[in-house]
């Protein structure tokens, strides 16, 4: 639990575990508390680095910085070198996912595989739209039980919005976050989603590539992971049956995969 100071902002981050380092990049509004549900089944494998991005969590910057795919790839890249953690492999979900396409295209010499988690090289409009309506609520002062209700049902497939207690405990939890993400971080984040286009990344890409969707995924659509394994040389795609939080949602599974690729 430490912060470090580089490319003008101080990043939050931890590290659990030993042995080779794996890096997780986390989504839109996550901070590093996303990948807590399969962490520890990682780190006892790896040395695992979670960190807030910036306009997230306990990361500071000035907040005026604009930010894009490849700005936070360099972030990532940065933190990486400053902590000494040599070719280590690079999960991101999401927007992570995206960010972690560009890291593979322009940083291949310095890493050793990537797993890209229910994200897309360019973000869909309904997709965009409803993340969108997301800070058009919030600005409007909806309260924040309609919002989460909104969010949920985007986010979480039909088993794990059937289920009131996990959905009560999910509320429960983001409610009591110590540091919500205020509005304009929300938005200068959701610029990285819309500006993105990472098509002319893929052919780049030429590390070893994880790609995993949920097949109830209305944000990135299976479609969205098809694409980017017909684009990426010799990637090997696999699916699991949720919506677009397969960490929260099947976290034994994704564990599962993660370990099969990276070990």
């Amino acid at each position: 639990m430490s912060v470090i100071n580089i490319r003008d902002a101080e990043f939050y981050y931890e590290l659990h575990g030993s042995g080779k380092p794996l890096v997780l990049v986390a989504g839109y509004s996550s901070d590093h508390n996303h990948w807590w549900p399969i962490l520890d089944n990682l780190a006892k494998h790896f040395q695992v680095l979670i960190f807030d991005n910036r306009a997230i969590g306990q990361t500071k910057d000035d907040k005026n910085t604009l930010l894009s795919v490849e700005s936070m790839a360099d972030d990532t890249m940065a933190l990486i070198e400053a902590l000494g953690l040599k070719n280590p492999s690079i999960v991101g979900h999401s927007m992570g996912g995206t960010i972690v396409q560009a890291i593979a295209a322009r940083h291949a010499d310095k890493i050793n595989k990537i797993g890209i988690l229910q994200s897309a090289s360019k973000w869909r409009k309904a997709a965009l739209d409803g993340l969108a309506s997301l800070v058009l609520m919030r600005k409007a002062n909806i309260g924040v039980d309609v919002i989460l209700t909104a969010l949920l049902a985007w986010v979480f497939g039909e088993e794990f919005l059937c289920n009131p207690t996990k959905v009560a405990e999910l509320k429960k939890m983001i409610l009591a976050d110590p540091l919500p993400q205020s509005i304009h971080d929300q938005e200068r984040q959701f610029r990285v989603l819309e500006q993105c286009n990472n098509g002319a990344y893929l052919s780049k890409i030429t590390v070893p590539t994880l790609i995993a969707f949920g097949v109830e995924d209305i944000l990135s659509l299976p479609h969205n992971a098809k694409e980017l394994a017909q684009n990426i040389i010799g990637s090997k795609l696999v699916s699991l049956n949720c919506g677009h939080n397969m960490i929260l949602e099947l976290p034994e599974e994704t564990s599962a995969i993660l370990l099969d690729f990276f070990q």
